[in-house]
Protein backbone atom coordinates (compact mmCIF):
# COMPACT_ATOMS: atom_id res chain seq x y z
CA UNK A 1 0.00 0.00 0.00
CA UNK A 2 0.95 3.72 -0.65
CA UNK A 3 0.66 4.70 2.98
CA UNK A 4 2.08 7.98 2.33
CA UNK A 5 0.21 8.86 -0.34
CA UNK A 6 -2.95 8.20 1.30
CA UNK A 7 -1.45 10.45 4.51
CA UNK A 8 -0.94 12.84 2.62
CA UNK A 9 -4.52 12.75 1.09
CA UNK A 10 -5.76 13.02 4.85
CA UNK A 11 -7.02 9.43 5.07
CA UNK A 12 -6.69 7.45 8.42
CA UNK A 13 -4.20 4.32 8.08
CA UNK A 14 -4.40 2.70 11.63
CA UNK A 15 -7.30 0.96 13.28
CA UNK A 16 -7.99 3.68 16.24
CA UNK A 17 -10.11 5.86 15.03
CA UNK A 18 -12.44 2.54 13.85
CA UNK A 19 -11.76 1.17 17.33
CA UNK A 20 -13.20 4.36 18.58
CA UNK A 21 -16.12 5.19 16.74
CA UNK A 22 -17.20 1.54 17.54
CA UNK A 23 -16.31 2.29 21.47
CA UNK A 24 -18.28 5.06 20.80
CA UNK A 25 -21.41 4.30 18.94
CA UNK A 26 -21.88 0.68 19.69
CA UNK A 27 -20.60 -0.38 22.81
CA UNK A 28 -21.32 2.75 25.45
CA UNK A 29 -25.20 1.74 24.60
CA UNK A 30 -25.22 -1.92 24.29
CA UNK A 31 -22.93 -2.92 26.94
CA UNK A 32 -24.44 -1.80 29.95
CA UNK A 33 -25.07 -3.23 32.78
CA UNK A 34 -27.72 -6.08 32.76
CA UNK A 35 -28.94 -5.34 29.03
CA UNK A 36 -29.69 -7.70 26.85
CA UNK A 37 -30.05 -7.40 22.65
CA UNK A 38 -31.53 -9.62 20.13
CA UNK A 39 -29.63 -9.02 17.05
CA UNK A 40 -32.14 -7.53 15.36
CA UNK A 41 -33.05 -5.03 18.34
CA UNK A 42 -28.91 -4.27 18.74
CA UNK A 43 -28.81 -3.26 15.25
CA UNK A 44 -32.15 -0.82 15.26
CA UNK A 45 -30.74 0.74 17.87
CA UNK A 46 -27.53 1.27 16.77
CA UNK A 47 -29.04 2.69 13.30
CA UNK A 48 -30.29 5.11 15.47
CA UNK A 49 -27.65 5.96 17.00
CA UNK A 50 -25.79 6.57 13.95
CA UNK A 51 -28.46 8.77 12.35
CA UNK A 52 -28.23 10.88 15.85
CA UNK A 53 -24.32 11.28 15.64
CA UNK A 54 -24.01 11.82 12.08
CA UNK A 55 -26.54 15.25 12.83
CA UNK A 56 -29.07 13.23 10.27
CA UNK A 57 -31.84 12.94 12.75
CA UNK A 58 -34.17 15.04 10.76
CA UNK A 59 -33.85 12.91 7.94
CA UNK A 60 -34.78 9.88 9.68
Amino acid sequence: MRYDEYRDEGYHIASGVVESACKHVVQMRHKRSGMRWSASGAQEVLNLRVFLINGRWDDF
